[in-house]
């Protein structure tokens, strides 16, 4: 099973995000390193700029994206992946996600249920397979 490893202070942050834009979803990109383990050294909130579903759905602007990826190239990281919430639906991939989803990238899932409880997961694409497989969260 593929690790991907994070500080309880980003986990933390992610976490309270999900609970602060409840019941809305919240989205943004982790930064960090991929060698020889996995590791988030900072997460980046962006906008969630889908504005018809907001509830269930996360659209991060490319220009954004792009502007956060040379910015983090800069200092030595790299996107490693992409977080949302899920407000009050399970911290599995849905079928849109898994729909959009880029091969080789994290995506950390952070169910939050009636604006307090939350679970965080995180899963990779398989792009032979066509799905997502867990990742397990090793907290570091």
């Amino acid at each position: 099973m593929v690790v991907l490893c994070i500080d309880s202070d980003n986990l933390r942050e992610l976490e309270s995000q999900a609970k602060k834009n409840y019941p809305v979803e919240c989205c943004g990109l982790l930064l960090g390193t991929n060698t020889s383990e996995k590791k988030v050294a900072e997460i980046c909130p962006v906008p969630n700029v889908n504005t018809e579903r907001t509830h269930d759905r996360y659209e991060i602007e490319g220009k954004v994206f792009i502007k956060i990826d040379r910015d983090a190239a800069k200092r030595g990281l790299q996107i490693i992946g992409i977080y949302h919430s899920h407000p009050d639906h399970p911290a599995i991939p849905s079928v849109f996600d898994t729909d959009h989803a880029w091969s080789g990238y994290s995506y950390m899932i952070a169910s939050i249920e009636n604006g307090t409880k939350v679970e965080t997961r995180s899963w990779v694409f398989d792009e032979e397979k066509k799905k997502f497989e867990e990742e397990k969260i090793h907290l570091c």
